[in-house]
């Protein structure tokens, strides 16, 4: 039977408990990939099927760009596979790929971006430096949660880092490494914070990356600003189904409208509530 990868993208939204194996969490948005899977009858089981996808996201963590594969007998309708997914996770493109294709293993980098809102007095230069600093080959045991089910290796190669200011206050943090540890970019982001607010220095980040004992690691910054933005295969282009692509913006532009009105509502209450 064929096998084929399906691009998935999926708002960052806390309500779901993140994309993982954990297959007896019903909020898991795995499981309700693999869910309208069953009902758009391309599958029997998960097993059978041989599911695999590309990168675990955490809680509140979004993506545009996660790669689920299966082997069915039918090509995906990803019309049919959307009708039985929540309007905020959606199928987005599929490819036929080879039978021994591991949308894990065979992804040849990985970006995310993280969007980062701060006081107007941040420190761009210093945040850059930093990022900079971390490009390359390192050991990144200290921007990491440690994984108790599991012994990794820490040591990454990073291939880019770069942030980007979007207006006065808001910048977008674009990170790029073939593989990542867990919570490896929002604890990376956490240190820029940490910076800009004065509680380490530039010498801290290369003790970070040289000591394998440090006094404090970072801490994380929240999950929700993270979106894995790109996987990235070697022989893998994905058909977008420009249905389902409308379908998703509708979705994006009512949550931006939202987001647009929650924020005026807050400046509102900024200007008014003022000591007398």
């Amino acid at each position: 039977m064929p096998k084929y990868a399906i691009c998935f993208g999926y708002l960052p939204m806390l309500n779901y408990s993140g994309f993982s194996s954990q297959l007896h969490d019903s909020q898991n948005i795995f499981t309700l990939v693999i869910s309208a899977f069953k009902n758009a009858r391309l599958i029997v089981s998960e097993k059978e099927s041989q599911i695999r996808f590309a990168s675990r996201t955490d809680r509140g963590v979004g993506a545009i760009n996660q790669v689920v594969s299966l082997i069915s007998k039918k090509d995906p309708i990803l019309s049919e596979i959307n009708f039985y997914l929540p309007d905020s996770i959606c199928a987005l493109g599929f490819e036929k790929v080879s039978s021994d294709f591991h949308p894990r293993r065979d992804a040849i980098l990985r970006t995310y971006s993280y969007f980062l809102t701060i006081s107007k007095d941040f420190d761009y230069p210093l945040a850059r430096k930093t990022l900079t600093m971390l490009i390359g080959k390192h050991d990144f045991r200290n921007f990491a949660k440690r994984d108790n089910k599991k012994e990794k290796e820490t040591i990454k190669t990073i291939e880019g880092a770069e942030i980007l200011p979007l207006d006065g206050c808001t910048y977008q943090i674009r990170i790029s490494c073939k593989s990542f540890l867990w919570q490896m970019v929002r604890r990376i982001v956490g240190h820029l914070i940490e910076l800009n607010n004065g509680k380490c220095d530039s010498e801290y980040t290369n003790h970070l990356l040289e000591s394998k004992i440090v006094k404090f690691k970072p801490k994380a910054a929240p999950p929700e600003n993270l979106v894995l933005e790109n996987v990235q295969y070697k022989d893998v282009q994905f058909q977008y189904d420009h249905k389902s692509l409308r379908s998703f913006q509708q979705t994006l532009n009512e949550h931006l409208l939202a987001a647009k009105t929650k924020a005026a509502l807050y400046d509102f209450f900024t200007t008014h509530v003022q000591e007398k």
